[in-house]
């Protein structure tokens, strides 16, 4: 990350949607599931996601745990925010696994099926496989750094999940 590091930093939890205009520190710690940031290059500023599962497939519970409703709901959100889906450029990140769920691979198809079909480019990612990730997002200028971990703790979630709770 540059010398210019946003001083506003937040920790992503599985489920939760954000968009911001001013220049924001996205970080997070992910197993299967996939972080999806969407970049708009003209109005530097992004908005991302993270979800843990492909699809809602039953309409009583349609969040953005899920890809499918929050891959749209993003690339939505984004323009009615005055986003163009042409000058959005997509960063993937996540999607690992351990065993045979096929969890991971599955949350990175649903991505890639949705990013497609709407027009947008993917930038970069950093998926697949059998490690976990760290990461931390510039929202201003699209720039990531990405840490594959052989295990998560729980710890790593911080604040929201503490020992003994």
């Amino acid at each position: 990350m540059g010398f210019d590091a946003p001083t506003v930093k937040y920790l992503i939890k599985p489920g939760y949607l954000i968009t911001y205009s001013k220049p924001m520190m996205i970080y997070g710690v992910l197993g299967s599931g996939l972080f999806l940031a969407l970049w708009d290059q003209k109005r530097k500023y992004s908005g991302c996601c993270l979800y843990l599962y492909p699809m809602a497939e039953d309409e009583s519970n349609l969040t953005a745990k899920y890809g499918n409703v929050a891959v749209n709901h993003l690339i939505n959100r984004m323009c009615t925010e005055g986003s163009k889906t042409e000058d959005l450029k997509a960063h993937l990140i996540g999607g690992g696994s351990k065993d045979n769920s096929q969890i991971g691979e599955k949350n990175i198809l649903i991505a890639e099926k949705i990013l497609k079909k709407r027009g947008i480019e993917i930038y970069s990612n950093d998926v697949g496989g059998k490690l976990g990730r760290k990461f931390a997002y510039e929202t201003n200028t699209g720039q990531n750094m990405i840490m594959k971990v052989h295990n998560i703790r729980e710890s790593n979630w911080y604040p929201y999940i503490s020992k003994g709770k």
